[in-house]
């Protein structure tokens, strides 16, 4: 029997979005999963891209420090991984970039409440206006050309 359940989330017009557990049954944790293809504004040889991603993550960590919902989650335990090669970067061609954020359930609510639903989505906006799109380095599309 298939406990998963993933829900895609079409919010954003730059972004693939979606939440998912692994078990839907005794949803101890839930996943939010942001995709997209990111363009340089302009090749920068002075700046140091594997720095700036850091950055970048600890700036996503931050957001979600102040900004979970204390009923629902807990707000020391989450994983955030943030995947862009930075290897290759040119202006002439998009890299893909991936976020999965993991959130760890104080109770076992079921993936489809609206509760989680509404909670996941000011989630992904918040991380989108405050971290990923506010950069002057990046711009990211939804699909590779």
């Amino acid at each position: 029997m298939k406990l998963g359940k993933e829900i895609k989330l079409d919010l954003l017009d730059n972004y693939k979005t979606k939440i998912g557990t692994v078990n839907n049954k005794e949803s101890k944790s839930l996943y939010i999963n942001l995709c997209a293809w990111g363009e340089l504004e302009e090749l920068d040889d002075t700046l140091n891209y594997e720095y700036f991603l850091s950055n970048l993550r600890k700036k996503i960590k931050q957001k979600l420090n102040n900004n979970l919902d204390q009923d629902l989650y807990y707000n020391n335990k989450y994983i955030v991984d943030l995947d862009m090669r930075t290897s290759g970067l040119s202006v002439e061609k998009r890299s893909f970039m991936s976020c999965e954020i993991t959130l760890y359930q104080k109770r076992q609510y079921p993936l489809n409440k609206p509760k989680i639903i509404d909670s996941t989505k000011s989630i992904i906006y918040d991380v989108v206006n405050n971290c990923l799109e506010n950069n002057s380095v990046f711009t990211f599309h939804k699909r590779k050309k």
